[in-house]
């Protein structure tokens, strides 16, 4: 892979759109669509796109029992109110079922995408192209 489609690769992860993310890799936003093209560079975002969500999805997780103890307190506390304490409830249960489900997808469509491959390259094998010789 080309270093400017590593850092094309690098902005789309940090960048809200394409030109910005052409932008910031140094690139017109033509090639960044040309890049966008390639197999090989689409597997490869698709790839470091998914290990960002798991990143997001593992620090949620971990942070699950400071987020129940703070729930706790803020049940407990008897000087805040009862919606503040359902909407903290709901905000901290909402986003993290909501990144697990986004995880579970991902690497669902991953194994998807791998078992779609395995048959092209199995079905390739079983019906090699056949080249006409003259005799």
């Amino acid at each position: 892979m080309k270093a400017k489609q590593v850092k094309l690769l690098a902005a789309l992860l940090e960048e809200s759109t394409i030109t910005g993310a052409a932008k910031k890799a140094g690139i017109s936003r033509e090639t960044a669509h040309k890049y966008l093209q390639d197999k090989e560079f689409q597997a490869e975002l698709n790839r470091r796109r998914s290990e960002c969500i798991n990143d997001a999805v593992r620090y949620l997780q971990g942070k699950l029992a400071l987020c129940n103890e703070t729930l706790v307190k803020i049940i407990e506390d008897k000087d805040v109110s009862s919606q503040v304490k359902i909407n903290a409830v709901n905000a901290i249960y909402t986003n993290c079922k909501s990144m697990t489900e986004t995880a579970e997808i991902v690497m669902r469509l991953d194994s998807i995408e791998k078992a779609i491959d395995g048959e092209k390259v199995q079905g390739a094998a079983l019906h090699p192209t056949h080249s006409k010789t003259p005799v």
